[in-house]
């Protein structure tokens, strides 16, 4: 293949990842739904491949027990169990399976993560400038307060974009995207604590 169309392919898809995570704050439901119809997979390989670059970046930043490429293969299983299991439980809720693919899928919860990204991107970034400890002051408590705000908010994104991702994809309606997303927490949380005790993830990276 012709490597100037590859990488005219490449700048391409990259710019509509960056129009599209902006597009995903101001109208995410506009905008998943348009992205449950793409076929275009260097989006989502743009989107793992900047995962990736973070957990190279974080093993350089602090002591970790695991190699950075074995921690992002870590994320690459549970990101595709996280997938696998919304699409075969869709194909058992939905009368009509044809309509559901896992190309979808692939496509919505790629861009989902794109809360997770920032908000572990920043937080490293301030361990870096602001260490901890840190202070008990008029400032130290403002900035906590500000982080915690920000945290919320990125978590509530976060919230929005995987119940549009299913939403889109999985075709169902609230009550049974309530149901997926319990049946999932139900075998998600132990998992996450077993990593956690194996110190894979303190934070599921999800």
């Amino acid at each position: 293949m012709d490597f100037k169309k590859i990488l005219v392919d490449f700048l391409t898809s990259f710019l509509i990842v960056c129009n599209r995570s902006i597009g995903l704050i101001l109208d995410p439901y506009k905008i998943m739904r348009k992205i449950s119809l793409e076929k275009d997979y260097w989006q989502p390989g743009i989107i793992i491949s900047l995962i990736f670059i973070y957990f190279k970046f974080i093993y350089y930043l602090r002591e970790k027990m695991y190699p950075a490429t074995f921690i992002y293969v870590s994320f690459i299983i549970n990101f595709l169990l996280t997938i696998i299991f919304f699409y075969f439980l869709a194909k058992v809720l939905s009368k009509n399976k044809k309509e559901i693919n896992f190309p979808s899928f692939l496509f919505t919860f790629s861009y989902s993560l794109l809360p997770t990204l920032i908000w572990f991107l920043s937080t490293s970034i301030l361990f870096i400038f602001l260490p901890p400890p840190r202070t008990l002051s008029l400032l130290g408590k403002g900035f906590s307060v500000f982080f915690i705000t920000y945290s919320l908010s990125l978590l509530a994104w976060k919230i929005i974009l995987v119940y549009l991702a299913i939403r889109f994809s999985a075709k169902q309606n609230f009550f049974r995207i309530f149901y997926m997303v319990a049946l999932y927490l139900s075998w998600f949380i132990p998992y996450s604590i077993f990593l956690y005790n194996f110190k894979l993830f303190r934070i599921p990276f999800i």
